[in-house]
């Protein structure tokens, strides 16, 4: 048991806030008792071989069980207006205060989008439910310490045959030096919703720790897009955990896009749980500096006839390094799955450094599965080839980068498409 553990040991769990439900409050207190019944990851584990997990660990995390989630200010929610490319809007302050808004229509349709305490409150028989069903307090010791001492939480409910057709963006921003965030998203039967989940904002400290968790459910035959983009600064270390649970004949496509922070590390996946489930899952990671990234993506086949593919891209410079390891689990009576994932990374120069690590997990022997990994420098034939046309050699550079990575961009919608774009060519030009 590590020395931290035995120091919060002996530390009790708050009291029951007033504006916290009994059964929110019991799922937090079982879940601090599990934190510290937890030990810290081994680095031995290949989830953790790349990354120690002591940088990303929250400090005197004894003392953060008292920042608890503020219910929204209503005059202020009555100020929040709509861009009109989006559906709703939400995000967090940095007093822990957060705040959601849908469109009028939407409103009256059913479709619930609030803060994630206020949801505890109001809607219990849909989040007592859900909440801490895909990644609860056993999934693992962060995922614990965010189930017990999350202070900022959105919570989106779309009842069955709903189609959203505008995005819905999420803004999450650092909360003083350490912030949990946690999202819950229900999406019923025959439904769709695409959402936006911006992670980005300056730290006010010297040094920030955010921890977050998602959790997704797709009913029959819906369709959910999740995007994904981490665009912290460079004082910012972040780990994000997220899984999507998909039923049949629902489809999943899910992108990621790691830019900033200092140290970043991601385990995301989805379950792929009824006959007919599809996920696409896209990644793109561009380092600079002296930036770390470590993610991990699973696709877990549990119901027979589903289908999934991973195609995630990595590209270095300066001093950069990644780790991507892709798991692909088949369970041993889900027959009939096809599941492909590969992993290309790029290397600008010298010192920066990339890791890959697909792996299969096939418990069946009647499934179509591969898997693939690539890591190598520029191509000097394509440098040669643009620069004897002229092409000067950093700008040669660039747009082999950029061709390298549109394929993905495109998975990505218009303004995010277009900001993701810009943000990976003012780090080429940096």
């Amino acid at each position: 048991m590590s020395t931290l553990t035995l120091a919060n040991k002996n530390k009790r769990f708050r009291g029951q806030n007033q504006f916290e439900p009994e059964a929110l409050y019991s799922l937090r207190k079982e879940s601090w008792n599990c934190f510290n019944d937890l030990d810290m990851p081994h680095r031995a584990n290949h989830l953790w071989r790349y990354t120690d997990p002591k940088v990303l660990l929250a400090n005197n995390p004894s003392e953060l069980m008292k920042i608890t989630p503020s219910l929204p200010d209503q005059t202020e929610y009555n100020l929040i207006s709509l861009d009109e490319a989006f559906s709703g809007y939400g995000y967090n302050r940095s007093d822990y205060m957060t705040f959601a808004k849908l469109t009028p229509a939407l409103e009256k349709s059913g479709v619930i989008f609030k803060d994630l305490l206020s949801a505890t409150r109001e809607n219990e028989d849909i989040v007592g439910k859900y909440l801490g069903n895909l990644i609860g307090s056993d999934f693992g010791k962060f995922e614990a310490m965010n189930l017990a001492l999350w202070n900022t939480g959105l919570f989106l409910y779309v009842p069955d045959n709903i189609n959203i057709e505008l995005p819905i963006r999420l803004q999450r921003h650092p909360s003083g030096p350490n912030t949990f965030h946690r999202l819950l998203v229900v999406v019923g039967n025959n439904s769709k919703v695409t959402l936006i989940d911006d992670y980005s904002g300056e730290c006010r400290k010297e040094e920030a720790q955010i921890n977050s968790v998602v959790e997704i459910f797709a009913g029959d035959s819906s369709s959910v897009k999740y995007l994904n983009t981490q665009r912290y600064s460079s004082k910012c270390n972040s780990y994000i955990t997220q899984r999507t649970r998909i039923n049949k004949d629902a489809k999943s496509v899910s992108v990621f896009a790691g830019l900033g922070g200092n140290v970043s590390k991601t385990n995301a996946g989805t379950v792929l749980d009824g006959p007919g489930a599809n996920s696409q899952l896209y990644g793109i990671v561009f380092g600079d500096d002296n930036q770390h990234f470590d993610y991990h993506i699973v696709h877990h086949h549990t119901s027979s006839n589903s289908y999934s593919n991973i195609d995630f891209k990595t590209v270095l410079k300066d001093n950069a390094n990644s780790a991507s390891t892709g798991l692909i689990r088949v369970e041993e009576d889900a027959l009939n799955c096809e599941a492909f994932q590969v992993n290309r990374n790029l290397l600008l120069n010298e010192g920066a450094k990339a890791e890959s690590i697909p792996e299969l997990e096939i418990l069946c022997d009647q499934v179509q599965c591969s898997h693939g990994a690539t890591i190598s420098p520029i191509d000097k034939e394509m440098l040669f080839y643009l620069m004897s046309r002229g092409v000067a050699y950093k700008d040669a550079v660039n747009i082999i980068t950029l061709g390298f990575i549109e394929p993905t961009i495109k998975n990505f919608p218009g303004e995010l498409e277009t900001l993701t774009r810009e943000l990976i060519t003012g780090k080429m030009e940096g």
